[in-house]
């Protein structure tokens, strides 16, 4: 949580009464925050960033259409209704890989907007969910607040 409000690591060592191998070993496996955060374009001394594209909402109709199938392994892992002989099993680590690739399709769809402006002619422009209505929609809004 210290690393999270960008405290200075000798701070965080000190509180912690953590050794220089310990605190390697155990707590600064993390990325370095402030510098991916400067390779992102944010700034290093807060932090707090806007990101305008999380203000507009995205249709849930047009999440489901992009790797459609995890809304339904999302579905059993919350219930936890898998079969007997299901090689899935409901785990923590495996719920963060679901809620990850929900999140990854969500992202992906807002960035899209400004890739296929970067990119128009990459070969997945092409692909239905980019002539959606739902998408045109969305993209028409994206266009307004960037």
């Amino acid at each position: 949580m210290a690393g999270n409000v960008c405290a200075n690591v000798d701070r965080i060592r000190h509180q912690g009464r953590w050794n220089n191998i310990t605190i390697n070993g155990a707590y600064l496996t993390n990325f370095p925050r402030e510098l991916v955060r400067s390779m992102a374009d944010f700034p290093t001394y807060s932090r707090f960033f806007y990101i305008a594209r999380t203000a507009l909402n995205l249709p849930t109709s047009l999440c489901k259409k992009l790797f459609p199938a995890i809304g339904e392994l999302h579905d059993r892992l919350a219930a936890k209704e898998l079969s007997p002989g299901d090689p899935i099993q409901p785990t923590v680590a495996e719920n963060a890989v679901v809620q990850v690739i929900m999140m990854f399709r969500k992202t992906f769809i807002q960035d899209s907007v400004l890739m296929m402006k970067l990119h128009p002619c990459y070969p997945i422009w092409q692909h239905s969910i980019f002539s959606d209505p739902a998408y045109l929609s969305f993209k028409r809004k994206f266009h307004i607040i960037a």
